[in-house]
C-alpha cells in the first residue's frame, strides 16, 4: 500500500523546484529565466557559480512508467533544441563561461530509458564542439529524491496545493488485511448494523475497510513526502479522537447524525491543520480515520 503519485501542476512544480535549487546552490546563486517574454530558452533556472542550467517539467499524472519516460525524453529533445537555437543569449547569461550541465528537473524519474536518452544527447552535443558548451558538457535528469528529505520538507509548505494520488486497495490486499483483522471487522459489522442491514451492511463494512486502508496509505505517503505536514495531521486526528473518547459525539441520537457530525468535525480539523491539502486527500483522511474509529473503540452508535 506504499505506492502513490504526487500530482503536480506545472506552476507548483516550478516553484517547488526553485526552493530545492536554493537548498542546493544558495538563493543568491540561482537565477530565473521568465518564459513570458518572447518564449523560453530551454532553461527555467541557471546557476553561474556551477555553470548548470535547469529545465522544469512535470508530466501530467497519473501515467505509466513508459509513457512518463517518453514524455520526458521528448521534453529533453525539444528544449535542448531551444538551447542550441538561443546559444548567443545563453552564452551571455552564463557570462561567456561554457555550460557544464543541463538538467531536466522532474518530480519522478523511474526509467533507465531516460538515462540512455540523456547519454545519447550528451554525446550528440559534445560531438558538435559548440563553444558555449563545456567539453565535458552533460545532459542529466534529476527528480525530487536526489535533494534529500530536509530540502523536501522545507519547501513543501510553499505549495498552493498538495495532492497525492493514492490507489484504492485491490481485492487481494483487502482480503490479506481482513484475514489478520477479524476483530476489527466484527466490531465494524456490529456497529454498522445499527444503521443498515442485509447486503447494504456487507457493502458498508467493505467500504470501511477500503477507506481505512487508503487513509493509512495516504498517511504513509505524507510521512515520506511531507513529514512536518504528516505530524500536524496526526496531531489533529489524535486530538479529535481524544475528544470523542472523553465527551462522546455531539451528533445527536441517530447513527447517521453521529456519523455525519464526526465526519464534518474531523474534516474541519484536518483543513485547519493542512489548508493546502487537496479536497480529495482530505476526504480520504477523514473517511479513513472515521472508519478506523468504527473498527476500534472511539465511535459507536446507539441501539435502534
Amino acid at each position: 500500500m506504499s505506492s502513490y503519485t504526487k500530482i503536480w501542476n506545472p506552476d507548483d512544480w516550478e516553484i517547488f523546484a526553485l526552493g530545492l535549487l536554493h537548498c542546493r546552490h544558495g538563493a543568491l546563486n540561482v537565477h530565473k529565466v521568465p518564459a513570458k517574454d518572447k518564449g523560453d530558452l530551454g532553461i527555467d533556472y541557471y546557476c553561474n557559480k556551477e555553470s548548470v542550467a535547469y529545465q522544469c517539467y512535470a508530466v501530467e499524472e497519473p501515467v505509466g512508467v513508459s509513457q512518463r519516460a517518453r514524455k520526458q525524453k521528448d521534453k529533453i529533445t525539444k528544449d535542448l533544441g531551444k538551447l542550441q537555437k538561443n546559444n548567443r543569449i545563453i552564452s551571455t547569461l552564463f557570462l561567456g563561461a561554457p555550460v557544464k550541465r543541463w538538467v531536466l528537473l522532474s518530480p519522478l524519474h523511474d526509467s533507465k530509458d531516460v538515462n540512455l536518452h540523456c547519454s545519447k544527447k550528451t554525446l550528440e552535443l559534445r560531438g558538435k564542439s559548440l563553444p558555449y558548451l563545456d567539453q565535458d558538457f552533460e545532459v542529466l535528469i534529476h527528480d525530487q529524491a536526489v535533494f534529500g528529505a530536509d530540502a523536501l520538507a522545507l519547501n513543501v509548505s510553499q505549495l498552493s496545493m498538495i495532492k497525492l494520488d493514492i490507489p484504492e486497495p485491490t481485492g487481494p490486499q483487502m482480503s490479506t488485511w481482513a484475514a489478520g483483522s477479524q476483530d476489527f471487522l466484527l466490531n465494524a459489522r456490529m456497529k454498522l448494523a445499527k444503521r443498515t442491514t442485509g447486503d447494504r451492511l456487507s457493502a458498508a463494512v467493505s467500504d470501511a475497510t477500503r477507506y481505512h486502508l487508503q487513509g493509512s496509505a495516504l498517511m504513509d505517503a505524507l510521512r515520506s513526502e511531507a513529514p512536518e505536514l504528516h505530524d500536524k495531521l496526526s496531531t489533529a486526528i489524535a486530538s479529535r479522537r481524544r475528544q470523542l473518547e472523553f465527551a462522546g459525539s455531539a451528533g445527536g441520537s441517530t447513527p447517521s447524525g453521529i456519523l455525519n457530525a464526526e465526519i464534518a468535525n474531523l474534516k474541519d480539523a484536518i483543513k485547519g491543520a493542512a489548508p493546502n491539502l487537496s479536497p480529495e486527500n482530505v476526504d480520504q483522511l477523514v473517511l479513513g480515520a472515521v472508519s478506523e474509529w468504527i473498527m476500534q473503540c472511539p465511535l459507536d452508535f446507539p441501539d435502534a
